[in-house]
């Protein structure tokens, strides 16, 4: 296979496997959190 007949989303999604959602929530929390804190 060579990168012209794969996708960005293909190559991303079969070089690491996507968090669940719940952890991608947790670190969205965190995140604004942490702007939140620091007056972002």
């Amino acid at each position: 296979m060579t990168s012209d007949n794969v996708t960005e989303t293909e190559s991303v999604e079969a070089a690491e496997p996507q968090p669940a959602k719940g952890l991608d929530d947790q670190l969205i929390d965190e995140l604004v959190g942490r702007a939140q804190a620091e007056g972002l």
